[in-house]
């Protein structure tokens, strides 16, 4: 079964757990239904493989995948893509002090695989939680303002208000991100919460970006 948010695991959860308490206060009035009895233990072993899968489905809906593409893009090595990957963490982590000035304890993201075949880099945060999930910790804020940013094209006043009064340096740590997109030839895209939230920039949105955001 397929399941998009937090909400929907958890009612399936309860619903299980629900039908297995129906079946329980059954089973004790009508011992003898002994195919009954094997219905509640197969839902028994179902409900267990879900509770226990339920960790894994939080680390799968908070994947990030930054993906580079585009016609006349450069080949990329290992060394181009981890070069990247610390240039979106830098990114990151100054976007989380707009969402919450001097508080955060920055760490970064995890590279789980980077994928040469596509250019696919795949990070996840140290030990995801539901309020990742939910978007209720300082840390998966300050992600999703990357994808406020991506999403104000190279509308360089979109930018800039969108960074608030604050955001000289996360300015910088984005535009810094985007020279290395450009140095590579490549349009990007972004997504996260298993590609229900994307956002992208062709090449030349992010080369007007790196020539005209002057900070």
């Amino acid at each position: 079964m397929k399941f998009e948010t937090i909400e929907d695991y958890d009612n399936y959860l309860a619903e299980l757990e629900e039908d297995l308490n129906d079946m329980e206060e059954y089973l004790k009035e009508h011992p003898e239904k002994l195919g009954t009895q094997g219905n509640y233990e197969t839902l028994q072993y179902l409900y267990s493989i879900y509770k226990n899968n339920k960790i894994k489905f939080i680390q799968d809906i908070n994947e990030i995948k930054l993906k580079l593409d585009g016609n006349n893009m450069n080949p990329l090595s290992i060394e181009n893509m981890y070069l990247l990957s610390s240039e979106f963490n830098n990114t990151k982590d100054s976007l989380m002090d707009l969402v919450n000035i001097n508080s955060i304890a920055h760490e970064n993201l995890l590279v789980e695989e980077i994928s040469k075949g596509s250019y696919t880099i795949k990070f996840s945060f140290p030990n995801p939680t539901e309020d990742d999930m939910l978007r209720k910790s300082p840390r998966k804020k300050g992600l999703m303002k990357i994808f406020d940013f991506i999403n104000c094209g190279d509308d360089i006043e979109k930018l800039k208000n969108e960074a608030g009064p604050n955001g000289h340096e996360a300015l910088m740590a984005y535009r810094k991100f985007l020279a290395e997109i450009v140095k590579n030839e490549a349009d990007f895209t972004l997504d996260t919460e298993m590609g229900s939230v994307k956002a992208g920039l062709t090449l030349q949105q992010c080369k007007n970006i790196c020539e005209k955001l002057n900070i």
